[in-house]
């Protein structure tokens, strides 16, 4: 079986099965250069289908994650285009209208100075007209279900027959199990995100060759009230709550008492669901109203503490009405990964695993686990024995020979750069140890938010200072933000407290950490509470890059390395040597690694000209 699967949401991302394997995953950002590009991933599906050797011809179905279709935020771009001045004046003449005066107005309207129809597939006219005609909800699902088939079908010159639909929370609870290596008697499979297809929180069992849904919720607030957080305190929605999960640990504990009283007071989990102790009209006003007076970082820090002490009462629980002693979490929720560190660390728990970008890009594979598990059950086939966990995120494409090529000449045209064939991982290793920043642009991308070596910025770890510079010279991140480390499994339970053997291979996991690595990995853990987001590596997971910090280790005896993505702030991670060659030329990075090149750079020699000195 040859299943394409594709999110046409908020970073719309195309995915690849084969034969039950994922083959291929990468999002339409990766080639737009936009971030969060939620357009319909034409680049990405093209991507994929090269990637695994396909002709759209041979595919045996399309699945789309959602059997419901939000155009709205498409036809806007809300994910990719809205300031956060855009999202405060949704507050104002949208959902203020809508919560405290009963008024609905057109989004459409609203947002017109922002609408492009013109966008990939076209033919959005008969569409909006059906959203502003108020058609009632079957129908209008329908046939947006329909314009999305058409819009695959017109691509690909695929029957529109061949497309199926996937419901969102089933296919983020399918892709957080079937990718996955955890396969016990029983898993429980929790989701939690902000709001899709009706829901915003599910509760399954993963038991023999049945995944029974247990509890749903229409009523989980937390996710969106962190995105309306994330708007009071200054910053983007959908994009810069990891920076709210971040400031959090700075706030003293006596400020972070008020407002998380203000928290407190809303919502608890009961059973399975969710309560209320006092509900709030909207989850903005509501609060920016009581939160008035209180610092930012307490803000942050209350919120942070609520999140994590509403998740781990829900998810235990859920352990406690299933038995189950294993856990995979999936939606946008599986971001916190604070939170997932104090799950990870009940007793309760014997492992918990959270698949790379549990977000919405992800749904693009959960959409096709939906599909084939259905398939697979219904010709009587086991879905887990047949269903491959993932076996890496390294599901995206790699440069050509031409490519790389191409990346060489445009920076060996620099003088202060020079180019060296062959990579001597010795010598990169020295460099790195004696304080050079590295850029890494090798083989396979990796889908999703987190670089995990193949494109990623690499330091050492042992000197704080390398934070500064590493801001000051690529990333022009918040002072606040921590940075992360790739640690060697052989490394690993000398730095993290507490891991249970649990694999942590995506940088989806938290943990506390040993005085060891807060010497040796001080640049990347964080710096007020000393926690660090690993990457925890296997030689099998990518060996060349397990050797480049093997090396490192040989030289230095730390066994990690600082791991940051490969992009300037704002931007998507890089895709191409062209990518890569363009923030190393903005950039002050000393190193950059293009598959078997290395370029550097150095300062020139001054010609004898320019040291004569001038007459006095």
């Amino acid at each position: 079986m040859k299943v394409l699967g594709i999110s046409w949401t908020g970073c719309a991302t195309a995915a690849l099965m084969i034969d039950g394997a994922i083959v291929a995953c990468v999002s339409e950002e990766r080639f737009s250069r936009i971030k969060n590009d939620e357009r319909y991933p034409r680049r990405a599906i093209d991507a994929v289908l090269r990637l695994g050797g396909l002709h759209p011809s041979a595919l045996d179905a399309v699945v789309y994650a959602g059997e419901s279709f939000d155009i709205k935020t498409i036809l806007v771009h809300k994910y990719s285009g809205f300031s956060v001045h855009d999202r405060l004046r949704e507050q104002r003449e949208y959902w203020f209208p809508l919560m405290y005066e009963g008024r609905r107005r057109d989004y459409l309207e609203v947002f017109r100075d922002k609408l492009d129809t013109e966008q990939a597939p076209g033919d959005w006219e008969a569409v909006v007209g059906l959203l502003r005609r108020g058609t009632e909800e079957a129908e209008s699902r329908r046939v947006l279900q329909e314009f999305r088939a058409q819009a695959v079908s017109r691509h690909l010159d695929i029957a529109p027959e061949r497309v199926h639909f996937a419901d969102h929370h089933r296919a983020h609870g399918y892709y957080a199990y079937y990718g996955s290596p955890l396969r016990a008697e029983r898993v429980l499979v929790l989701t939690a995100d902000a709001w899709g297809d009706g829901r915003n929180a599910t509760v399954s069992l993963a038991h023999g060759s049945a995944l029974s849904l247990l509890a749903s919720s229409d009523n989980f607030q937390l996710a969106r009230l962190y995105r309306s957080m994330t708007l009071l305190l200054g910053m983007k929605p959908d994009e810069h709550e990891y920076k709210v999960m971040g400031l959090a640990p700075y706030a003293k504990p006596e400020e972070i008492e008020g407002p998380y009283q203000v928290f407190r007071e809303t919502q608890y989990a009961e059973g399975l669901q969710f309560a209320y102790h006092t509900k709030p009209a909207d989850l903005y006003v509501h609060f920016q109203n009581r939160l008035e007076g209180y610092r930012f970082d307490a803000i942050a820090g209350a919120l942070q503490r609520y999140a994590e002490e509403t998740l781990v009462a829900w998810t235990r629980n859920a352990l406690r009405a299933t038995g189950a002693r294993q856990l995979v979490f999936g939606g946008g929720v599986g971001l916190n990964v604070k939170a997932m560190m104090h799950i990870a660390k009940l007793p309760e728990v014997e492992a918990l695993f959270v698949c790379p970008s549990p977000s919405d890009e992800s749904l693009a594979v959960g959409a096709i686990y939906v599909f084939m598990h259905d398939r697979l059950l219904a010709e009587g086939r086991h879905p887990a024995q047949w269903l491959k966990p993932l076996a890496s995120a390294y599901l995206g494409p790699e440069a050509s020979t031409t490519d790389v090529q191409d990346g060489v000449e445009r920076l060996g045209r620099h003088d202060h750069m020079r180019v060296r064939a062959g990579v001597d991982l010795a010598y990169v290793a020295a460099q790195l140890a004696q304080g050079k920043i590295v850029g890494r642009c090798v083989g396979r991308s990796e889908f999703g938010a987190r670089a995990l070596g193949n494109r990623s910025i690499l330091a050492d770890p042992r000197q704080p200072g390398v934070i500064r510079r590493l801001n000051a010279a690529v990333k022009d991140r918040d002072f606040w933000m921590p940075f992360s480390p790739t640690v060697l499994e052989t490394h690993a339970d000398g730095y993290l407290v507490d891991r249970k053997d649990m694999p942590a291979p995506y940088m989806t996991l938290a943990f506390e950490t040993t005085g060891r690595a807060r010497q040796e990995l001080i640049a990347g853990l964080h710096p007020a509470d000393g926690t660090c987001r690993p990457q925890v590596l296997e030689r099998r997971q990518n060996p060349a890059y397990y050797a480049l910090i093997a090396e490192f280790e040989r030289r230095t005896g730390v066994g990690g390395l600082l791991n940051t993505s490969f992009n300037v702030h704002g931007e998507p991670i890089v895709q191409t040597p062209a990518d890569a060659a363009r923030v190393f030329e903005m950039s002050d990075m000393d190193l950059l690694l293009l598959d078997d090149r290395i370029v550097e750079k150095h300062q020139p020699q001054p010609s004898r000209e320019a040291v004569v000195p001038a007459c006095s």
